[in-house]
């Protein structure tokens, strides 16, 4: 037998090559291990009695308790040092009656603690300079909240701001040359600055409307997120949304949240767009939304206030109703924003047009005389009538599939608490009374597609609910739909099975909207920030929106007021449940600071802890 050497030596090269990639794989599993392991989280643990200050190695690493109280004391956002030798935090402790708030350090390693702060005030936010020699925080010892920098030792405390509001929350840099803060200093609401910690220049890096706060640096230093809430009332400021979920009140989810006001949802024909009425650029306009593309079409761009459209059965139309001529009247416009009509043109006021399933005809409401009417057209508006007298106040016409019956919502008049739904045909005959309330009010109704349910906005301000409800139309049992928003102007997606509404996350009651954004901090003037997570459901963050960016810059940690740690990443999805009972994170893989100061100019480099 020959001995094919050159085979042979192949093989063995190929072994060889498969070994060493191998030994590469292990090398680099046990890299992200070690890297893993070395990755530390201070955070606030919630007992019956007392919070306790925990560390934990990494997600699903051990957990070692660092403060022991017996108790009750004020845990505001524990900093871990960047080295992860030491925590800095507040306690809470009572002098001649009354509560001061002083900040503590702890090393990790030997449990030893010393008291950095003594005043006679509210010392709080403790945020670690990066190479840990001294450490920022807000105070209120001079009547105001201001920063300030302290060593670590308890020396050489210094005033770095002198502002006339609050300045709160500060955050140190990576580079340790500035150093974020929280100030209401020149508006109402908290507003995202920093500050340069040589020469004290200060500048906003975020404009936004709502209460901004807890600024926090992205580990490369480029960028800022930030904590942003806000309680609102009937307010167009993050007001209501167009949401979706089944008809069983399951999948619900934001469909168009993008900071604006957004109203009157009507489901195209297909299925694939919805037109709807937004407060954009200090005006109401129609536009549409594709849900396939995800594009948003804008339709009208008159100066007067456009609103409630509705699809033709075709899709090629829409109605809606401008104020354009000096009253609102039902205007038509094709699919592209083109050829508008006006097909009322009358001195009353019309709302609410909805077109009949072959769309020869239009029912609307008119108001005559302090009543509302159901009146009925063609599809070009001519041949106007009235179809039912004999009731006052008449609102919220819709069609049955069949196109033979319409159901329409009544009261006694324009005052009334009690609300009743009521059908009829479209010669204004046989007209039957299918429900009525007590002291609660219904906002709109919509026929389902199969024509078995009317699907109505219920809310009772006295028993404070909000919620979507469905009519048997056979049974006339009314059962309800139960979500996490405060729905309103639902109506049934063309097959049924989905309902669209919009809403203020918590519909009529005072609500709660609350986010973590991001900003650029390179920009030389404020901008417009870009969600990282954001709800609209009660489930806001806990710990006054305390979070924390992942040692890689890829993820953020935030509790919510489950009192559970949550990780999501940039892109605002897959939020997942990380530790439980935990609430006020600081997440940091311990790092040297080696500085070197080469022509005046200070440069840092980091270094991973060699063990």
């Amino acid at each position: 037998m020959k001995c094919d050497v050159p085979r042979l030596f192949s093989r063995i090269a190929v072994a060889a090559r498969s070994v060493f990639l191998l030994l590469l794989m292990n090398l680099s599993v046990f890299s992200a291990n070690a890297q893993r392991q070395q990755e530390q989280i201070v955070f606030v643990s919630e007992g019956e009695e007392v919070d306790q200050i925990q560390l934990s190695t990494g997600a699903g690493g051990q957990v070692k308790e660092l403060t022991i109280q017996q108790q009750s004391f004020y845990s505001a956002t524990p900093s871990l040092s960047f080295d992860g030798k030491r925590v800095a935090y507040v306690w809470q402790m009572a002098h001649g009656g009354q509560w001061h708030y002083d900040i503590h350090v702890m090393d990790i390693r030997s449990g030893e603690q010393h008291q950095v702060t003594f005043s006679q005030s509210a010392d709080l936010h403790p945020s670690w300079a990066p190479d840990g020699s001294r450490i920022a925080f807000a105070s209120d010892s001079e009547g105001v909240f201001n920063l300030y920098t302290i060593d670590a030792n308890g020396r050489n405390r210094t005033r770095m701001t002198n502002s006339t509001g609050d300045d709160v929350q500060p955050d140190w840099s990576p580079d340790g040359r500035k150093i974020a803060f929280a100030s209401d200093q020149a508006s109402a609401v908290y507003q995202i600055y920093w500050m340069d910690v040589k020469t004290g220049h200060q500048q906003q890096i975020a404009q936004y409307h709502l209460n901004s706060r807890y600024p926090r640096w992205s580990p490369d230093g480029l960028h800022i997120a930030f904590h942003s809430s806000v309680v609102e009332w009937r307010s167009s400021v993050g007001g209501r949304q167009i949401w979706q979920a089944r008809a069983d009140g399951t999948g619900l989810k934001s469909l168009i949240k993008d900071g604006e006001y957004n109203d009157d949802p009507a489901v195209s024909p297909d299925g694939k767009q919805i037109a709807f009425t937004s407060l954009r650029e200090d005006n109401w306009d129609i536009y549409t939304y594709h849900r396939i593309t995800l594009q948003t079409l804008r339709l009208t761009r008159d100066p007067a206030s456009d609103y409630h459209p509705c699809w033709s059965p075709d899709g090629k139309h829409l109605l809606f109703i401008s104020n354009r001529t000096g009253t609102a009247d039902i205007h038509r416009i094709n699919a592209d924003g083109s050829g508008i009509v006006n097909l009322t043109q009358s001195e009353a006021s019309e709302r609410m047009p909805a077109w009949s399933p072959r769309g020869d005809l239009i029912s609307f409401v008119r108001k005559v005389d302090g009543k509302s009417e159901i009146h009925l057209m063609n599809r070009n508006g001519n041949r106007q009538m009235r179809l039912d007298n004999s009731l006052s106040w008449n609102t919220s016409p819709t069609w049955s599939p069949q196109g033979d019956m319409i159901a329409f919502l009544n009261k006694p008049d324009l005052n009334a608490r009690d609300y009743r739904i009521y059908t009829i045909d479209t010669e204004g005959q046989n007209r039957q009374l299918l429900f009525e309330t007590e002291a609660s009010g219904i906002n709109k109704i919509n026929w389902s597609p199969d024509g078995k349910k009317i699907l109505f906005d219920y809310y009772s301000q006295r028993d404070r609910i909000i919620e979507i409800r469905l009519l048997d139309m056979t049974t006339r049992k009314v059962t309800s739909i139960s979500l996490n928003v405060g729905p309103d102007n639902a109506v049934w997606a063309p097959l049924g099975s989905t309902i669209f509404f919009s809403a203020h996350p918590r519909g009529r009651m005072p609500i709660h909207r609350y986010g973590i954004f991001l900003t650029d901090s390179t920009a030389d003037k404020a901008q417009d920030p870009k969600p990282i997570w954001d709800t609209f459901s009660p489930d806001w963050p806990h710990g006054e929106g305390r979070f924390s960016w992942s040692p890689d810059g890829q993820s953020i940690l935030f509790s919510r007021d489950t009192g559970n740690l949550y990780v999501t990443g940039l892109n605002g999805g897959g939020v997942k449940l990380f530790l439980r009972n935990a609430h006020s994170p600081d997440w940091k893989t311990p790092r040297v600071w080696r500085s070197v100061e080469p022509k005046n100019k200070l440069q840092t480099t980091w270094g991973a802890v060699k063990k």
